[in-house]
C-alpha cells in the first residue's frame, strides 16, 4: 500500500516535471544549469541551441505522458487488488483415483 502510493507520487512529480519542462522548456534548462554550477566552470554564459531547447519540449511532453500512464496504471492495479481482496471465491476439490480409471 505504501509502495503504491509512493509510486503514485513518483509518476505525479515526473508529470508535473513534464509539464514545466514542456511549457517553458528555457527555463527548465536554466533550473538544470543551476544544479550544475558547483560541478563547472562558466554555466551561466552557456545558451542552449533552438535544436535542443525543442527537443527539451518533446521530452517535457514524453514526461507527462509516461507520469500520466504510470499513475492511472497503478490506481488500476491498486482497484484490481482490492476488487480481489473483496470477491468470495468458492473453493471445490475434486478426488481423482488412478485405479479406478485405468479399468
Amino acid at each position: 500500500m505504501v509502495c503504491s502510493k509512493l509510486l503514485k507520487l513518483c509518476y505525479a512529480s515526473s508529470a508535473l516535471y513534464g509539464l514545466l519542462t514542456a511549457l517553458a522548456p528555457k527555463r527548465s534548462l536554466s533550473l538544470s544549469l543551476n544544479c550544475w554550477k558547483r560541478s563547472f566552470e562558466n554555466v551561466s554564459e552557456l545558451e542552449p541551441k533552438p535544436w535542443y531547447v525543442r527537443s527539451t519540449r518533446a521530452i517535457g511532453i514524453g514526461m507527462i505522458a509516461a507520469g500520466l500512464a504510470g499513475f492511472v496504471l497503478e490506481e488500476r492495479a491498486r482497484e484490481s487488488a482490492d476488487a480481489d481482496d473483496e470477491s468470495d471465491v468458492d473453493i471445490v476439490e475434486v478426488d481423482v483415483d488412478s485405479d479406478d480409471s485405468a479399468n
